[in-house]
């Protein structure tokens, strides 16, 4: 349901935006960004596993979740994976993995519809939120974005995720990683026709 919700809004009528514009803005408040294809995906991905020494990982069930091969890579390298649970996968997770419904090139965000409650679970518990985009679903500007909200969107939470958990709450100091994720990793992919 939610893939087909988004292909709809992808049909040509929106203002696309630029890789580049998205990977300045992101990198700008530290978020890591990557433009691959599937297999090279494979390879980003167990990098990413090695570096952050992940022994339980949860995502959120997707095509281009499956197609990244998260389950092979996750079972080589003997790391648990969790494609449903609760609060308690959630808390043991050193990483969590989920496919954004698009880009927002003018603020270098990605947009997520997390209706599922694990869906935001995975988002926003984990250390590390590993945001796997499809590369053609960049939009340009928020006039764009709000384009294709104001069609047809059923009901649910959206979230604008913007380079990894920051806050200066406490004594005005800046704090990484306290109310969500201290790193954020965006892979576009880009699929074979």
């Amino acid at each position: 349901m939610q893939t087909v919700l988004w292909d709809e809004k992808f049909s040509g009528k929106v203002e696309k935006g630029s890789f580049e514009d998205f990977k300045r803005r992101a990198e700008a408040v530290s978020a890591e960004v990557y433009f691959t294809n599937l297999n090279d995906a494979k390879n980003i991905l167990q990098e990413i596993f090695k570096r952050e020494n992940a022994k339980n990982i949860i995502a959120f069930k997707s095509d281009l979740v499956d197609n990244t091969g998260v389950d092979k890579i996750s079972k080589d390298m003997n790391i648990n994976l969790f494609f449903e649970g609760g609060k308690k996968e959630a808390n043991i997770a050193d990483i969590g993995i989920s496919e954004m419904e698009c880009a927002l090139a003018e603020t270098g965000s990605v947009i997520e519809w997390s209706y599922p409650v694990w869906k935001r679970l995975v988002s926003a518990m984990p250390n590390v939120h590993i945001a796997l985009v499809r590369s053609n679903r960049i939009v340009k500007d928020y006039e764009s974005m709000f384009e294709i909200f104001k069609e047809k969107f059923e009901s649910g939470h959206i979230s604008f995720i913007t380079g990894p958990s920051r806050t200066a709450d406490i004594e005005r100091v800046l704090t990484i990683g306290v109310h969500g994720p201290s790193k954020l990793v965006v892979m576009f992919v880009e699929e074979e026709e």
